[in-house]
């Protein structure tokens, strides 16, 4: 380990092991200043009591006031430890966790490489952002007594069902080395198409949800030909999608929504025994889909190729725009299952649904180790990053924290992951 990263592991032990004795020595010292405070509120009511007397023409003789008593600089600054507990726990859980988990990694890659392994897998990034993971859980354990209810771990499951899905396919975009910004339009046009065969024509549940998600499919085929074939940046490509696509959802229904869809199709995200059972099944279903093709088929395999170096993908006879096309209809499918599971929850269908959802989706996969620069990813770090972000997103909300700053922390995750993405790639390529 480089000399400059052992100081910064050691500072964040010893700063997290100073934060926590300060908290146990400030805890010990809660019942003499929950006394102080008692008989100073005491004195305050007595004077009180005198000066309503006075005014009054009563005799405040009988009013017994209480010795004052004083505070020290220290005694206050003991009680402002004591109100921020909370979060000063959380940070020195935080800063143990880095510094021991720093040293801890050190360690262990230095095994790793006695043993000859010149290349770590990506076991060792899945491994870091689970210990997220378990940190973030603790830290908002402490800070919310709300949080380890059951009732909120079903609303986060629940909550992060949309972003589960869409994130399968926008793993195999990133993956390829390319990026998918219409998926939120995507599933905003699906969701209505599904309202309006349904209300209007009154087409069976079953074939309009095939109906939808083929027609998903066909918006990720259509971007994977305009990148593939018309050689347009996968960033252009979607991005102007995402306009058309968004705006035809507007223009079909005049921007109004459509709401109460029939029970055969409400009830895929009902619960069963306080479960969303049918949406559980067909998150778990997506996923497992998405993993055995990453990581048993061809086409998984061509993936990686294509996101580690197209070039040389190209020259060992990989159809590139085959391949390119693939992807993107992948991300296409998990819109319109995404589309049916929002649209069977809310029971309607509004042009403005998903708004935003690119950024959620992106954010969960970078933070599950998928690299930017295509070549690198798994599902099981996308499902830990899915965890990850729903678990912030409802952690604020129980901390009462507003739409804008949560907004402002997902940009920012996305942010360090990436920087944490390019820091862990140069030192990689240094070692070589």
């Amino acid at each position: 380990m480089k000399r400059n990263l052992k100081i910064i592991f050691a500072i964040c032990l010893a700063v997290g092991i100073a934060l926590g004795a300060l908290n146990l020595i400030a805890g010990a010292q809660k019942g003499r200043l929950a006394e102080i405070e008692e008989q100073q509120a005491a004195r305050k009511k007595a004077l009180g009591q005198i000066a309503a007397a006075e005014v009054l023409g009563i005799n405040p003789d009988e009013v017994e006031v209480p010795d004052e008593v004083e505070l020290t600089a220290g005694d206050r600054f003991v009680m402002g430890v004591n109100r921020a507990s909370s979060l000063i726990w959380v940070g020195a859980i935080d800063l143990l966790i880095i510094g021991a988990g720093g040293f801890l990694y050190s360690m262990w890659k230095k095994k790793q490489r006695e043993k000859g392994v010149k290349k770590l897998g990506s076991s060792s990034n899945v491994l870091g952002i689970v210990i997220a993971l378990a940190a973030l859980c603790l830290d908002l354990a402490i800070a919310s007594p709300v949080f380890l209810t059951s009732s909120n771990f079903l609303n986060v499951f629940q909550q992060i069902s949309i972003n589960f899905v869409v994130a399968v396919g926008m793993t195999f975009v990133i993956i390829s080395g390319g990026i998918d910004l219409s998926v939120g339009s995507n599933i905003a046009l699906s969701g209505l198409l599904m309202g309006i065969l349904m209300k209007n024509y009154h087409v069976p549940v079953v074939v309009t949800i095939l109906v939808c998600i083929t027609f998903s499919g066909l918006i990720g085929l259509v971007n994977g030909m305009l990148i593939s074939f018309m050689n347009l940046p996968p960033f252009i490509a979607t991005l102007g999608m995402m306009s058309i696509v968004r705006g035809a959802a507007y223009t079909v229904t005049a921007g109004q929504p459509i709401y109460t869809f029939p029970t055969g199709f409400t009830a895929i995200s009902g619960r069963v025994a306080g479960i969303p059972l049918w949406s559980t099944l067909i998150m778990l279903a997506v996923i497992l889909l998405g993993w055995y093709i990453l990581k048993y088929t061809r086409m998984g395999r061509f993936t990686y190729a294509i996101g580690g170096n197209e070039s040389c993908a190209k020259l060992s006879g990989i159809n590139l725009k085959k391949v390119k096309c693939f992807v993107y209809v992948v991300s296409g499918l998990c819109c319109g299952v995404a589309a049916l599971l929002l649209s069977s929850r809310l029971d309607s269908a509004v042009p403005t649904n998903a708004d935003g959802q690119e950024m959620d989706a992106i954010a969960a996969v970078v933070i599950g180790g998928t690299s930017m620069s295509g070549g690198e990813g798994s599902m099981i770090g996308t499902l830990i990053g899915i965890l990850i972000i729903g678990i912030i997103a409802n952690g604020l909300n129980l901390l009462g924290v507003a739409q804008g700053p949560q907004k402002m922390v997902k940009g920012l995750i996305i942010v360090v992951a990436v920087i944490i993405d390019v820091i862990r790639r140069q030192a990689s390529q240094s070692s070589k």
